[in-house]
């Protein structure tokens, strides 16, 4: 409770949106942690479960008077690696928190540590041959969104990043509720296979899926009760399922009512959405239709 007090009263909104939005992403037990913080720094530690065979911890030390202007300091600890290995990898994560200073950088860091990692454990880059077969495969992400202020700004944002990441979605409303499923590609952005099975891990397999959220968090995507631009921090990732959905759009817009036929006919129209029902969006509001 502490921690969390000294965290919302932090004169540094970007790193409040970073460990909210690391919170969020790095769930697993003891996978991110908030060390220390006090008047000037925060120390952070951050155990990515998806490293395959290595036991590996990312301190972070940012200055709350000047991040992200300047740099986090970096130190990465392993066990199983030799003191020449990490010799390496802390150079090289050093090298990549460079070339992003000046943004918020440390979910990104962590991305490029999980690929580093996993790729040097396999020694091998996906060929061309292995990223066309994964092509075919696609994803659906959804995620319940606590409110939106302005909706003009908020479905302009979305489809904005949409084009950018080659996405599509839909966006529904349905009482107080408001749900966004996101289709997309396994491999459009980059590609690293991770063997476990948790949500989280279903996530990371789907790069996209980490990019997306990473900017809904991170970025102004609605305004707030004063009318300035805002991001979202209660949005909550109910889950993932294989197939794409059938959006007309980069991203539809679907408002629902009661009516038996409304409601129960568009969830009933293709298996994928029977399954996001059954799996997510009833257990969200509580009916059995």
């Amino acid at each position: 409770m502490e921690t969390t007090r000294l965290i919302c009263g932090m004169h540094n909104d970007d790193i409040v949106d970073e460990i909210q939005a690391l919170s969020a992403i790095l769930c697993e037990d003891q996978e991110f942690q908030v060390q220390s913080i006090d008047e000037k720094e925060v120390m952070l530690m951050i155990h990515p479960h998806q490293i395959k065979n290595h036991l590996i911890t990312l301190t972070v030390i940012l200055d709350i008077k000047s991040y992200p202007v300047s740099s986090p300091q970096l130190s990465v600890q392993s066990s199983r690696l030799s003191r020449a290995e990490l010799h390496i990898l802390d150079t090289l994560i050093k090298e990549e928190a460079y070339k992003l200073q000046g943004q918020v950088t440390i979910l990104s860091l962590v991305e490029w540590l999980v690929r580093y990692c996993n790729r040097y454990e396999e020694k091998t880059i996906p060929t061309a041959e292995s990223l066309a077969g994964d092509a075919e495969h696609e994803y659906t992400t959804i995620v319940h969104l606590h409110h939106i202020r302005s909706k003009i700004i908020y479905v302009k944002t979305l489809s904005q990043w949409f084009r950018e990441l080659d996405l599509h979605g839909v966006l529904i409303s349905y009482r107080r509720w408001i749900f966004l499923m996101v289709s997309g590609e396994k491999n459009n952005l980059q590609v690293f296979s991770v063997a476990k099975t948790s949500l989280i891990d279903q996530l990371i397999r789907c790069p996209w899926s980490q990019l997306y959220l990473k900017r809904h968090r991170t970025q102004n995507v609605d305004i707030d009760s004063v009318g300035r631009p805002c991001k979202e921090r209660m949005l909550t990732v109910l889950g993932q399922v294989e197939g794409r959905l059938d959006a007309v759009g980069v991203l539809d817009e679907v408002e629902l009512n009661d009516s038996g036929k409304d409601w129960s006919t568009y969830w009933k129209s293709r298996s994928i959405l029977v399954s996001i029902y059954q799996k997510f969006i009833q257990p969200q509001i509580g009916q059995k239709k």
